[in-house]
């Protein structure tokens, strides 16, 4: 219960100068501070204890506390005394008046901070703190809103109601002080403690993560839940959700959130000496993988959707990836984009070359190595060489931005087809190195293809495995496909699949690899949130998700017409689109011009014409691509929150719209979603 404010306004005005005005500044549990400004035009803060929730000690406490601290990072004392009224005595301090706002009112206002800003605000926290350790005192309420940021940006400790020497025993009616969610593990354990500097330190560490991750470090619905979220949840790692966060840093701030206080710093020195270290780091460029995230466009058969005069320009895909359906279609498709873009690239679809020709499409059939034998893996080092040369005079034909280098699909456990995607990858960067006048118009010289099932992400061992391999040697750009058993265009919504996904982003960061998740539905964009550098997505099932090969008796069942619905992150059928938006039509609007032109010219989509069919892909592309763009408009730490915020809303505009009912469209993906990035 907080103090009371009312009584506690009329015990300052008895305590000020005449003639002076008094602006309160907040009420906490124990008392009110006000700003005071004299008539001789002095400036300071007055604190007024109240009686009814603390006695005297406590003010005693925080008396004691500023007498023996004299630091910049440490709000300064000028004096304190009592004063009567009614029948009670009431006791005050006056110390010097910081301008500025609260950490915690920054941070929730949507302040962010450069990392080198953040650490230099983590340090001078530290600083402060440790003049109060100096004297064997422990603050134990070092929350963000008892941390004010002057508008020079520097750091100062406030409100040291909490505040004691070590060997005092305690008054409070608390199990221990503190504030639910900002406290240490043995504050709240099954045995708690009233917590010492490393307690502090412990607060210090949450602070820190806040400021570099963008996100709070404990997730709770309830007072009870926030008081014991230190005992029992353990803080994701700071790069799990800002890919820019080095790992000296992320290193850092986990050990000063270690659960056990003597896993953390046992010496204040030792924590501010690390910060040197790390912020120093932090001027090396070359310690961070920073990317921006973008946006492929894949096209293949659909072209005509792409064609309509100004669309790929309008669209402004980050590169354009053609699938050759037929090798005299890639020069056209290649001249369509070049108004779009200048990275264009042609896949080899080389993981086809597993497949019995009788059943290989007849698009990869016409391509230079489409009616080669079934392949098994290469005889020799020489075959590998001959088989890449093909592929790679073929691309080159097309005058690429990027080489994609030639892939095969491995199944569960076979490590071979990863093994020769690799090798391979190595061959053509050979290849391409002995034809420098070839290379030198590449945008990105080479794109590492990998395509695996989704069994190499799921279980710790095969995800260990490669990602061992995928570490083993140089990698320009990763290129990852995964064939899932999920249905073609909805969102993928296995967690465990997920779970290793984001493993593998993690891993290819730290090797400094940025990684393009190829042939996505729209958990690309989950991706690029995750620390994902492109996603590649196109119109057609296979260029949303990685296919099996054309033998496969997988089938996603008949064919339907899918709208994008950038509120909901699903493509619906248009059956299932025209329902819900007679039920709620906010909920489910399309602002591209392709959609409202679509809808104008025909508001129940059916029967939909092949016009407006080219005008609802367009729509497709055109709402993904602006969700990216509003992603890559945010910094690295702040791409995991949004795409929070964003999941929420889409969790709310389910909740207000009938189930759909066409396949795949469920709601379930949103909570995988959300686990991931919690």
């Amino acid at each position: 219960m907080p103090a009371n404010r009312q009584l506690l306004e009329q015990v300052a005005a008895l305590v000020v100068p005449a003639g002076a005005t008094t602006t309160h500044l907040g009420t906490g549990g124990f008392a009110s501070t006000f700003k005071v400004v004299t008539a001789e035009g002095e400036t300071y803060a007055l604190k007024v204890v109240d009686a009814a929730q603390s006695g005297s000690e406590r003010t005693d406490r925080e008396l004691a506390a500023l007498q023996r601290v004299n630091h910049p990072n440490v709000v300064g004392y000028l004096g304190t005394g009592t004063v009567p009224f009614g029948d009670v005595e009431y006791r005050w301090l006056k110390m010097m008046f910081v301008e500025g706002s609260t950490l915690g009112a920054l941070l929730n206002s949507g302040t962010t901070y450069e990392l080198p800003d953040a650490v230099e605000l983590v340090r001078q926290a530290v600083a402060g703190a440790a003049a109060l350790w100096a004297e064997s005192t422990a603050h134990r309420d070092l929350t963000p809103n008892n941390l004010l940021i002057t508008p020079g940006g520097d750091l100062v400790i406030v409100d040291l109601g909490l505040a004691r020497a070590l060997e005092d025993e305690t008054i409070t009616s608390l199990p221990t002080p503190g504030t639910p969610g900002w406290m240490s593990p043995e504050q709240v354990g099954i045995n708690p403690t009233h917590g010492d500097w490393r307690s502090d330190q412990f607060v210090l560490g949450l602070n820190a993560y806040w400021l570099i991750t963008g996100t709070l470090p404990f997730t709770y619905r309830t007072r009870y839940e926030a008081w014991m979220a230190p005992d029992q949840q353990t803080p994701r790692n700071p790069r799990d959700l800002n890919s820019a966060v080095p790992t000296a840093l992320a290193d850092l701030v986990m050990r000063m959130l270690a659960k056990q206080p003597h896993r953390r710093f046992l010496q204040p020195m030792a924590l501010i000496a690390e910060l040197d270290r790390v912020a120093a780091s932090l001027s090396i460029t070359e310690t961070t993988l920073q990317v921006t995230p973008r946006f492929v466009l894949s096209i293949g058969d659909k072209k005509s959707f792409a064609a309509e005069p100004g669309f790929l320009t309008a669209l402004g895909p980050d590169g354009l990836l053609i699938e050759p359906r037929g090798r005299g279609r890639v020069g056209e498709f290649m001249a369509l984009s070049n108004p779009a873009t200048s990275n264009r690239m042609v896949d080899p679809c080389t993981y086809l070359s597993r497949s019995p020709i009788v059943h290989r499409p007849a698009y990869f059939k016409q391509l230079p190595y489409g009616n080669d034998q079934v392949l098994t893996g290469f005889a020799s080092a020489a075959n590998r060489v001959d088989y890449c040369t093909t592929i790679l005079d073929y691309q080159l034909s097309a005058d690429p931005g990027t080489v994609l280098a030639p892939y095969f699909y491995a199944a569960g456990s076979e490590t071979v087809w990863i093994e020769e995607s690799l090798r391979c990858a190595t061959t053509t960067a050979e290849l391409l190195e002995d034809r420098a006048q070839s290379r030198s118009g590449l945008i990105e010289p080479l794109w590492t293809t990998v395509a695996v099932a989704q069994s190499w992400l799921v279980q710790e061992g095969p995800r260990d495995e490669l990602m061992t391999r995928l570490t083993s040697q140089p990698i320009q750009t990763l290129n990852l496909l995964i064939h899932t058993t999920q249905p073609t265009f909805a969102p993928l919504a296995d967690r465990n699949v997920l779970r290793g996904l984001t493993d593998v982003l993690n891993v290819m960061r730290e090797a400094g690899v940025p990684v393009v998740l190829g042939r996505r539905a729209s958990e690309g964009l989950l991706g690029l949130a995750l620390g994902a550098s492109g996603w590649t997505t196109g119109v057609s099932g296979v260029q949303m998700n990685m296919a099996p090969h054309p033998e496969s008796t997988e089938t996603g069942g008949p064919g339907y017409d899918r709208i994008y619905v950038p509120q909901l992150f699903t493509h619906l059928t248009t059956q299932s689109y025209v329902q819900l938006a007679a039920a709620a039509p906010t909920r489910v609007v399309l602002s591209t011009q392709p959609g409202q032109q679509l809808l104008a010219a025909n508001p129940t989509l059916d029967p939909i014409t092949t016009e407006q069919r080219l005008l609802l892909l367009q729509h497709n592309m055109r709402a993904m691509r602006t969700q990216v763009a509003d992603l890559a408009a945010l910094g690295a730490s702040e791409r995991i929150p949004q795409m929070r915020t964003w999941v929420n809303e889409a969790r709310e505009s389910f909740r207000a719209l009938p189930a759909p009912g066409g396949p795949g469209e469920s709601s379930s993906f949103l909570g995988a979603w959300e686990d991931v990035l919690s």
